[in-house]
Order: structure tokens, then sequence, then C-alpha cells
């Protein structure tokens, strides 16, 4: 388990909820995004409850152990949640113009490509 301390207070939750969290904060940092997700958080009254957090690139995060319950019991009680797509998200189009559109898509970005390059 581990106690997250951020600016309005602290949480706890598990293990791999934690480490997926910050590994996806940075991802939401890079991408220069905010996004919102759910987690599960573990009460004082032991009960377990989802929280939603604001993620953005001014997130800031301590890390602390904190002990209670085994490893097969967490993970039970902490799922990973599936966390949002981050950036730029395709569609797949299945009109009769859709080849059309990937390949003027595909130009475009040939063309910002290249252009990075000089």
């Amino acid at each position: 388990m581990k106690r997250i301390t951020y600016s309005g207070g602290s949480l706890v939750t598990g293990n791999a909820i934690t480490a997926a969290l910050l590994e996806y904060t940075t991802s939401v940092a890079d991408a220069e995004n905010s996004v919102t997700v759910d987690i599960p958080v573990l009460e004082e009254n032991g009960e377990v409850t989802v929280h939603t957090l604001l993620l953005s690139p001014a997130s800031q995060f301590d890390v602390a152990d904190v002990g209670g319950i085994s490893d097969a019991e967490e993970a039970a009680r902490f799922p990973v949640p599936v966390m949002p797509q981050i950036g730029i998200v395709g569609v797949v189009e299945s009109n009769p113009e859709a080849e059309r559109t990937a390949q003027d898509f595909n130009s475009i970005m040939r063309e910002i490509d290249d252009g990075l390059g000089q």
C-alpha cells in the first residue's frame, strides 16, 4: 500500500495503482494535458471508495509506503483502473473516402516530419 500526498491532502491506495498513476502523470505532463482518473482509495474506516483525481502538468505527489494488508488482498481490493487516452486519438473511418483521407493525413505528417529536420 502507498500513501500519496498532494496539495489537497493525502490518500491510501495500492502499490500497482500508485505506480501506474505516477507513470501516467508523467505522460500527462509531457503531453501538456489535463485528465481525470478514478482510483480506488482506502478510507479511514477501512472501506474502499472511488476518488476522482485531476492530473495535469502541475501535479506533484509524494509517495510513502504504508503497511496493512497482504499483496493478494491489495490486488483484489485495488484493481488498476484503465487510464484515458492522452493526446491525439485516431479514428477509423468506414466511408468510401477513408483511404484518401488516410493518404492525405500521412502526406501532411511526412511534410511536418521533413520540416522538423531543417
